[in-house]
């Protein structure tokens, strides 16, 4: 099964690093260094509530972590996005602390 990460983003932290790739990167999220490791090449869906389906997400291409401001230490995922990731729903279980990492 592949790694997967669900996350409620009600905040609109995303920002677009290539449009020609389809390269996005979505941050501050509280997640281990160990467990956003494991996610790579994994899946990402964006959420605005649990029970809603995904309007956004990607294949994780890697990670880095916040080294300055209000945010340090948190975890920003960058991905390449599709249109296969948007409308898949995550279930209602497993949610905790606003994602659901499924692996």
């Amino acid at each position: 099964m592949t790694p997967t990460i669900h996350l409620i983003e009600d905040l609109g932290n995303m920002k677009m690093l290539n449009k020609a790739n389809s390269e996005w990167e979505s941050g501050w999220w509280a997640v281990a260094p160990e467990t956003a490791e494991k996610l790579i090449g994994g899946h990402i869906y964006f959420h605005k509530k649990q029970a809603e389906p995904s309007f956004f997400g990607g294949l994780i291409l890697g990670y880095r972590i916040e080294t300055t401001g209000e945010w340090v230490g948190r975890v920003i995922f960058q991905f390449k996005t599709g249109l296969e990731f948007k409308g898949f729903k995550a279930g209602s279980s497993g949610w905790g602390m606003e994602k659901k990492i499924v692996w």
